[in-house]
């Protein structure tokens, strides 16, 4: 039953999605709604690190953008915004970033929480859509409890998954300057930095060049708007970033890479940043083995190498493996599912619902579990589109296709 994934039956798959769907919409209407001002039930404010975002774009457009990365200043205007609060932030990104936190600054903080989370969730049902090809199976996708888990930090991870979903299935159908939404990751470089072999792995060179000149010019426009001070600012603040990283300021628990795993179970600092260097090269071997294959499961195995490739990848960052997972079941769909396929990836959408606790308390790598296992996967399709043999289905023809029934309309081929 786990191998053919017959258990995911289409009633089963919508039950669970509407439970997991309101479980999350109450989550979050219970922090928004349940405290005071902009703070939270239990004393934090409201979308959490998105404090950081609007205070560093208050900073910016006061004139003040390098002390965005200053810990105290940034802080200083943290404790005005949130009266009564203990919480403290960083600002970690480059000065790119400050293009889209800039703006939001204009508006009050929850006026722009909320626009941030809308048009987050809007750009990704986009860029699922483009993928999918139907509303249903976004729905299902959107209802998975990583939303809750994105909004309730009012984090970035949305984007990062639209932009990188939007270029891929640009990229899937042919279109290389759709390859331009990968510039916009230039905002969060840690995740960008597989692309490159990427697009030479696969000699997709208009695609290449229209990557890196998106990216020269959002760059270039960060440097115009707030000067070299900016950049300075922020070179000197990574070493800070890296300590916070290696010591876990955060929460090991929280993290799903494998660094923060060895980290977690006691490795020193030099042998985990090893095994992250082995779990990058990884990446790389797998993008380089999937060259060939068809564009759905080359979009799946660039997901999982950039998430490989960091060791800075917090929890809501599995977004990217969910893209991947995405990519890979909408290949699943088009052709066949393979053995244990559709209920591996039943494992990565569920998972987020109770990996950080299962982590904090039992040391237990869930979430390192579904970037692992989603690389396995696209190996074995990669192995199959390189040797030509025919892929070995997951049972019947009906049983292989209950998930994808589950999400289409009715009549739909």
């Amino acid at each position: 039953m786990l191998s053919s994934g017959a258990w995911l039956t289409p009633e089963r798959v919508r039950m669970v999605a509407l439970v997991s769907g309101i479980a999350g919409l109450a989550m979050l209407l219970f922090l928004y709604f349940g405290g005071q001002g902009t703070l939270d039930p239990f004393g934090q404010p409201i979308g959490t690190d998105f404090s950081a975002f609007w205070h560093a774009g208050r900073l910016a457009n006061d004139g003040s953008a390098p002390s965005a990365w200053d810990v105290t200043a940034l802080n200083a205007e943290v404790r005005v915004t949130h009266p009564g609060s203990e919480f403290a932030t960083a600002w970690v990104y480059p000065p790119v970033f400050l293009l889209i936190a800039s703006p939001l600054a204009m508006l009050p903080y929850l006026h722009a929480l909320a626009i941030w989370q809308a048009v987050s969730v809007l750009l990704l049902a986009a860029a699922l859509k483009a993928i999918l090809t139907d509303w249903k199976s976004v729905a299902v996708c959107l209802a998975s409890p990583l939303t809750p888990l994105v909004l309730a930090h009012g984090q970035n991870a949305f984007l990062t998954a639209a932009l990188l979903g939007a270029g891929l299935a640009s990229l899937a159908v042919g279109r290389g300057t759709g390859a331009g939404y990968f510039g916009g990751l230039a905002y969060k470089p840690q995740l960008a930095l597989q692309l490159a072999p990427f697009l030479l792995f696969t000699k997709n060179w208009r695609a290449l060049g229209v990557a890196f000149t998106v990216a020269a010019l959002v760059i270039a426009l960060s440097w115009l708007l707030w000067g070299t001070e900016a950049w300075l600012a922020f070179a000197a603040s990574a070493s800070a970033t890296r300590h916070f990283m290696e010591e876990g300021a955060v929460g090991l628990h929280k993290s799903a890479s494998l660094f923060s795993l060895a980290r977690m179970w006691g490795a020193p600092v030099g042998p985990a940043y090893l095994i992250q260097a082995l779990s990058a090269l990884s990446g790389l071997a797998l993008l380089w083995k999937a060259r060939h294959a068809p564009p759905f499961v080359l979009g799946a195995a660039a997901c999982v190498a950039i998430a490989l490739s960091t060791p800075y990848l917090l929890d809501y960052d599995i977004a990217l493996v969910g893209l991947g997972a995405v990519f890979l079941f909408a290949e699943g769909r088009r052709t066949s599912f393979l053995e244990y396929e559709r209920t591996a990836l039943a494992y990565i959408w569920a998972t987020p619902w109770f990996a950080r606790q299962v982590a904090e308390v039992v040391h237990l790598p869930l979430l390192p579990i579904s970037m692992v296992l989603l690389a396995v996967l696209v190996f074995r399709r990669a192995v199959l589109a390189r040797s030509g043999l025919p892929s070995r289905c997951a049972g019947n023809a009906s049983s292989g296709l209950a998930l994808a029934t589950a999400t289409r309309g009715k009549g739909e081929p």
